[in-house]
């Protein structure tokens, strides 16, 4: 694939918004995934996530989670923060601190449309206290880098919020563009395990019994740990389910196709990571019982280091201890065996002659040697599978 148009066709667009030179040039389509309907091939998209991704920073190089100078958990000290952020609120936190310090002039982030609760919007934020009305996970397309070309070259900074791969791409620009990298100081992400299409929101909205006619607002998570997905409707009805019904029946059925041949769903290009810490239950699982927020925070370079080191000082964040990462496996086994296996889903591709993007840097041939063989097989013949029955 050496254009956009390709990777369209191919069915492996990611959304991020690379390649439009307005948010106005993304609009979600008939099956519910935001995607460009005026597009530029150029520099910039010649490091379109669809077409792959190049992993160069490999200092302490962890194979399943990506380089790690440091591996913390911890929360934000603000309570409001901690409570409306997805986990433990560390993400604001050193947002808030980003800002109120003058270490960047904006941020940008994706927070909820107000034309439509269950849409994202890209915002570039320079108010501190606008941070929190953005907190929490947006199980939904977004395009937050439909803004860039707006932007460079302004004389401003910006510490950016996106998805591994949005997060990917902007690094990989920054290594044509010297100017991206003084302009984009700060690169945050957090563990995806996906973005779901539209739609999935949708049947969640069928099984609450709420309309779309009648949403004023729609959160996915947040107001707790892990938090409860919640629909609250003009007459002020309050209607929710689990995060673990969300997502774990509905929300995960609807994935993109780009996702489920992902090599980094743990942000291995970013500053700093952050994720659910989980508890691990008695039976070996995570545990989402509700607790107290609790974020996992990985350092993967020097910047990311030091921002962490400023922000704890700072007091915006609270209770930061060093994580053991042999227990990572144990609370994020998707992440762990997706990347593992990724080479026997590429192999099923493959037969199939199906389009799959590039992807260098990531040790992909040492990791794979890790999994146990029935992992190998079972993603194997379940990529084989759903790609016959059309579900990829």
């Amino acid at each position: 694939m050496k254009t956009i148009q390709q990777v369209l066709q191919a069915n492996l667009c990611t959304g991020c918004g690379l390649c439009v030179k307005t948010s106005d040039d993304m609009q979600v389509d008939q099956h519910g995934f935001i995607r460009p309907i005026h597009f530029i091939d150029d520099q910039i998209s010649s490091v379109c996530p669809g077409r792959g991704v190049r992993q160069n920073n490999q200092d302490n190089y962890n194979l399943s989670w990506g380089p790690i100078l440091s591996s913390n958990v911890g929360h934000a000290t603000d309570i409001e923060i901690r409570r409306r952020g997805s986990s433990g609120g560390v993400i604001t936190a050193l947002l808030t601190h980003c800002l109120e310090a003058s270490l960047v002039d904006a941020v940008i982030q994706v927070g909820r449309s107000e034309i439509n609760p269950i849409q994202t919007k890209v915002r570039v934020i320079t108010c501190a206290q606008d941070l929190l009305h953005n907190a929490g996970s947006r199980y939904a397309p977004s395009a937050p880098l439909s803004v860039l070309r707006s932007i460079i070259g302004n004389g401003k900074t910006y510490a950016f919020v996106g998805k591994p791969c949005d997060v990917a791409a902007l690094r990989n620009l920054q290594e044509k563009d010297e100017r991206l990298e003084k302009q984009f100081p700060y690169l945050v992400s957090f563990m995806c395990a996906g973005v779901p299409s539209q739609k999935g929101t949708e049947e969640i909205l069928d099984h609450l019994g709420v309309s779309q006619q009648e949403l004023v607002d729609f959160r996915y998570r947040g107001d707790g740990w892990p938090g409860l997905t919640n629909a609250i409707t003009k007459s002020g009805d309050s209607k929710n389910m689990t995060y673990n019904e969300a997502w774990g029946r509905i929300l995960n059925r609807h994935l993109q196709l780009r996702c489920k041949v992902c090599v980094d769903g743990t942000g291995e290009s970013a500053d700093v990571v952050c994720a659910d810490a989980w508890y691990e239950s008695e039976n070996g699982y995570p545990s989402f019982e509700e607790k107290d927020g609790r974020s996992l925070i990985l350092v993967r370079t020097g910047q990311g280091a030091s921002l962490l080191s400023d922000a704890i000082a700072s007091g915006r964040l609270s209770g930061v201890e060093e994580y053991n990462l042999n227990n990572l496996e144990k609370v994020q086994p998707y992440q762990y065996n997706r990347k593992g296996t990724l080479l026997a889903r590429q192999l099923a591709m493959k037969f199939f002659a199906a389009p799959f993007p590039h992807y260098q840097g990531f040790h992909l041939g040492q990791l794979s040697k890790k999994i146990l063989l029935k992992s190998h097989i079972k993603a194997f013949l379940g990529t084989i599978t759903r790609k016959i029955k059309g579900r990829l």
